[in-house]
């Protein structure tokens, strides 16, 4: 049992590399301190303090573990054997689906000892998982380079929508006051050229695709972009995670809000011309424990439906809605199903 991922998982890893003479316990120590706060692995930030290579890392866990290994930097995934397994699902459990053969798949993991994600990905997918190990960070990167790759929006709003994006302009409020921020105001990451754009082009697919609401949503592991459309909640994109501060940022700088105060509940709003249109978005910021939450309510007001006849009523039912609203007494009552 010496061998097995359980055995091997009773014992702190920063120990058994420093009895592998890979690092030394001062270095170990000194990775544990920068891992404060963070939900990296122990493994990425010896990597990220340049204490311990990725092949050092993956070749230990490899022999320590008693499975192969994988380098994923230069693989390419089949699209088939990707939509085996939801891109939330690989972020949550940091595995990726690298191959499909009969019945058996191989997932790629940061922790193969995870039973709980061969559990699941066993269950959802029918087939025999056979884990490979490789590193977290690398796990993480190809997530989000594979993934990414297959989400449609991410290529079709930079194709189609990116010369839209440019003819938006922000408007003064009623009061005078602009929801424009000077440049040299803003935070050196809200206002870099791409992610500018990308705000941009979120709000006019937003507008374009009729959505009432756009959501931006911080989890532990993902950035996530969501329509409504309908009544009904659509994901569009899963921005890189080191994004998220920026791009909220960015939205809370159109809508006049304090990029600084993040603990707090905060309303604003944002006027844009899109084209010819007049459309106001009605922006909510709410704290979580993952980031702030972001809610933008569209309201426009050339969409605005304000003759009767255009709204659906069948003529009888017109011609009695009309008369009760005439009567100098009573009430009419709308309600719903």
């Amino acid at each position: 049992m010496g061998n097995t991922p359980r055995a091997a998982l009773s014992r702190r890893l920063g120990d058994l590399l420093i009895e592998d003479g890979l690092i030394t316990r001062e270095q170990l120590q000194r990775a544990l301190a920068d891992q404060r706060g963070t939900r990296d692995k122990i493994g990425s930030v010896l990597i990220r303090l340049k204490l311990l290579t990725e092949e050092q890392l993956v070749g230990f866990l490899s022999k320590q573990y008693g499975i192969p290994s994988i380098t994923l930097s230069q693989l390419d995934v089949d699209p088939d054997v990707l939509k085996l397994v939801p891109g939330d699902m690989a972020s949550k459990y940091e595995v990726l689906p690298v191959k499909r053969t009969g019945n058996t798949l191989t997932l790629a993991m940061a922790d193969p000892t995870n039973v709980f994600a061969l559990d699941d990905v066993e269950f959802l997918t029918a087939l025999r998982v056979v884990p490979v190990v490789a590193s977290q960070s690398a796990i993480q990167k190809a997530i989000e380079r594979s993934y990414h790759r297959q989400n449609p929006v991410l290529t079709d709003i930079i194709s189609e929508l990116e010369d839209e994006s440019s003819q938006i302009e922000v408007l003064a409020d009623d009061d005078g006051s602009s929801s424009k921020i000077d440049v040299f105001e803003l935070k050196e990451s809200a206002d870099q050229p791409p992610l500018v754009r990308l705000v941009n082009m979120i709000l006019v697919d937003a507008i374009r695709r009729g959505a009432s609401d756009i959501h931006l949503e911080p989890y532990e592991k993902v950035f996530r972009v969501r329509f409504r459309v309908d009544g009904v909640l659509h994901e569009i994109m899963i921005p890189p995670k080191r994004l998220e501060p920026a791009l909220i940022s960015r939205v809370k700088i159109m809508a006049n809000l304090d990029i600084a105060e993040r603990r707090l509940p905060q309303d604003g709003r944002i006027k844009l011309r899109y084209n010819t249109h007049e459309i106001d978005f009605r922006v909510s910021t709410l704290p979580t424990i993952y980031g702030e939450k972001t809610v933008m309510r569209l309201l426009d007001k050339d969409s605005l439906q304000l003759d009767l006849t255009k709204l659906g009523f069948d003529p009888d039912a017109l011609e009695h809605f009309e008369k009760a609203i005439r009567s100098p007494y009573g009430m009419v009552l709308i309600t719903g199903p």
